[in-house]
């Protein structure tokens, strides 16, 4: 009996410093939102995310990071938190922009999917995880911000529910693979499965082990669009950096100054790349289509992530000249900010 009051006792706690964490936060910006995504891992399906502007006097002694609730219980709290929400929405990216795009870019456009309906009446979103640059409204990152925010808690219980009844309704259109046991993940039987009958079209081609199994990849398989050479032009200058170590950051990162096609960073160093294509090789061609005009626009897009980015590193400008046999990179501009 004293053992099950202590634990009662600790789970009052717990759950009171959630909510206490929520209003602390409100007491210092106003209208705060959680925001949260599921589906990062798996091998087949979308990733989605949720944010949700709770009331401020929801309290609930069973809310708390999704992982670490069974699926009834998750179930049981999804209608309770949409009771309780004053605003609440989902952005949803697809597996075949997934692997157009790769994680990052698919994390960054899933938040502003499901946080562009609630920008006007939330003063600050609180988001799990670590810091995702390009968001257009102000955000604090908060690294097991599930654990500790009611808020975010309860966006990471709703984007879980809502991406697994999305498997579970995909798993009716593809019964063989089982959608709705895994889900999606990796396990055993789903690796078998696919051996046996290869992938789906909502499968994701650019996740290992399918990237290895299948060198064609997703847009090979499962045409949805046209060729684009821009855009082939600039998945060949991505990989060109990814084999030097970079990471991608953003691709087409739009601003009010205009779009940079690559954003890469490797240690201290963060890229921002103008990707030119040429079919005859002319590098001088190509390089004079980055006019003054150009540049300036780059520059000033650059500055508007830089300010996003909050941190002093070694920012360099450069062009990558794609051909039909090689990629070329030339530094344009650099600055120390």
């Amino acid at each position: 009996m004293r053992q099950e009051s202590r634990n009662a006792e600790s789970t009052i706690s717990k759950v009171s410093e959630l909510y206490l964490f929520d209003q602390r936060y409100r007491s210092e910006y106003g209208v705060i939102a959680g925001l949260d995504e599921a589906g990062r891992g798996p091998l087949a399906g979308p990733l989605v995310a949720c944010a949700v502007i709770l009331s401020s006097d929801f309290a609930n002694d069973t809310l708390n990071d999704s992982k670490k609730l069974t699926d009834r219980s998750r179930r049981r709290l999804k209608p309770e938190i949409e009771s309780a929400a004053v605003a609440l929405s989902v952005g949803i990216v697809s597996s075949s922009e997934i692997d157009r795009n790769r994680m990052a870019w698919a994390v960054r456009t899933s938040f502003k999917r499901a946080m562009t309906p609630l920008i006007i009446p939330t003063d600050v979103f609180l988001i799990d995880g670590n810091s995702v640059s390009g968001l257009e409204a102000p955000c604090r990152f908060l690294v097991k911000g599930d654990s500790r925010s009611l808020s975010i808690a309860a966006a990471s219980v709703i984007a879980k529910v809502t991406r697994d009844d999305i498997m579970v309704k995909a798993s009716e259109e593809f019964p063989a693979y089982g959608f709705d046991r895994h889900k999606g993940y990796g396990t055993a039987a789903h690796i078998k499965i696919l051996e046996k009958i290869g992938p789906s079209p909502i499968h994701r081609m650019s996740f290992a082990p399918l990237s290895r199994m299948y060198q064609t990849g997703q847009m090979s398989l499962f045409p949805v669009d046209p060729p684009d050479t821009g855009k082939a032009a600039e998945n060949r200058a991505a990989r060109y950096y990814e084999n030097l170590g970079y990471t991608i950051l953003e691709r087409n990162w739009h601003s009010t100054c205009g779009e940079i096609d690559l954003i890469a960073e490797k240690g201290n160093s963060v890229l921002f790349i103008e990707v030119k294509s040429t079919l005859t090789g002319a590098f001088r061609q190509a390089m004079e289509k980055i006019d003054q005009t150009k540049l300036k626009r780059i520059r000033e897009a650059a500055e508007i992530w830089i300010a996003s980015s909050g941190s002093q590193r070694l920012y360099t400008i450069e062009a990558a000249i794609v051909t039909a046999n090689s990629v070329e990179s030339i530094v344009v501009d650099s600055m120390m900010l």
